[in-house]
């Protein structure tokens, strides 16, 4: 049964990835996760035996929203990228500040770390505002995906059953709906 649901899960992917015009992720089927995810780095989608245990429908939808999200993997990853070359430009700063100050001992250590410390807080509170907003777009283009795969109202009901859960928040449900009316008009 197990193996046939991983079988089933396997040909969704790659039915939803050649819809979206994308290469198929690999899948990974764990005991335990927090629910199904994708992976950009490694081009993955993680399945729990909860997910697996899904009806038909959800299920499809599911799947196809994670593989919505392998149409977003360069943006992803660059995202990646740029947060890692913004981390080690707030750590060489100081490194410089540190190197080229005089030798006065409160100087070299008190200036620089002072700086850093500021620059840590105000980076720490854009960079988790980006953060938020750019997932919030990733979430909703995935919704999307699964929508144009599964037809919105699927994908609403899906969302509905999700959020009662406590797994979605009430914008992505939003999106949801007001993409149904506008498709139904």
């Amino acid at each position: 049964m197990q193996l046939r649901a991983q079988e089933h899960i396997l040909s969704l992917v790659a039915h939803d990835a050649a819809m979206l015009h994308v290469a198929p992720p690999r899948v990974r089927f764990v005991n335990t996760s927090g629910g199904p995810c994708y992976d950009a780095l490694f081009n993955r989608i993680e399945i729990d035996r909860a997910t697996l245990a899904l009806p038909e429908a959800l299920l499809h939808i599911v799947v196809a929203h994670e593989v919505g999200h392998a149409t977003q993997r360069k943006a992803m990853l660059l995202d990646f990228a740029r947060t890692g070359l913004c981390i080690a430009a707030l750590l060489a700063i100081p490194c410089f500040m540190f190197a080229t100050s005089p030798d006065e001992d409160l100087w070299r250590v008190s200036v620089p770390g002072f700086g850093f410390v500021l620059a840590f807080i105000a980076c720490s509170k854009i960079w988790r505002a980006y953060g938020v907003k750019r997932a919030a777009a990733f979430e909703l283009d995935a919704d999307a995906k699964a929508a144009s795969i599964c037809g919105p109202e699927s994908a609403l009901a899906a969302l509905e059953a999700t959020a009662m859960r406590g797994h979605i928040d009430a914008a992505r449900l939003e999106a949801m709906r007001s993409r149904l009316m506008s498709s139904a008009q």
